[in-house]
């Protein structure tokens, strides 16, 4: 039997903008989704030959873009770095891992990009909350970890 290669979890890490680029994990998100869409263009082009019968849709992609939410328990000392990166493009790096019985994990799978982040909302109350989302701001990468 063949079975898929999971992760157990992501994190999101944040650039620092330095010559050499510290990245940093954001403390308590710990749901990560992510979004790779492909935008298109629908255009309608009817059969020559039969001019009569409903046009065909021909679907022309005109851009990519990945979208990547995380949301999970707030960490009040990240609300002044959500503060200050709110609008802001910086690097990021997603990393998704599996246990492997090391306080770190094995990091399966790595994205690298260029990302604006769109909102930082978080809640207090018994349990507090934190959700981030980052639009991709040109090409990302991806794929195991060099």
């Amino acid at each position: 039997m063949s079975l898929p290669t999971e992760a157990d979890f992501a994190v999101v890490k944040m650039g620092d903008g330095a010559s050499t680029e510290v990245f940093t994990i954001l403390c308590g998100l710990d749901q990560v989704t992510i979004n790779r869409t492909a935008n298109t263009n629908d255009r309608f082009r009817r059969d020559c030959a039969a001019p009569g019968t409903p046009a065909y849709r021909k679907s022309r992609t005109t851009g990519k873009q990945m979208d990547v939410t995380a949301n999970g328990a707030i960490n009040i000392p990240d609300i002044t770095r959500y503060n200050a990166a709110l609008g802001v493009v910086k690097n990021y790096r997603i990393e998704l891992g599996q246990y492997d019985g090391t306080p770190e994990g094995e990091i399966i799978h790595v994205i690298n990009g260029a990302f604006n982040l769109t909102n930082a909302n978080s809640g207090v109350g018994d349990e507090g909350n934190a959700d981030v989302s980052l639009a991709s701001d040109g090409v990302w990468t991806e794929g195991a970890p060099t």
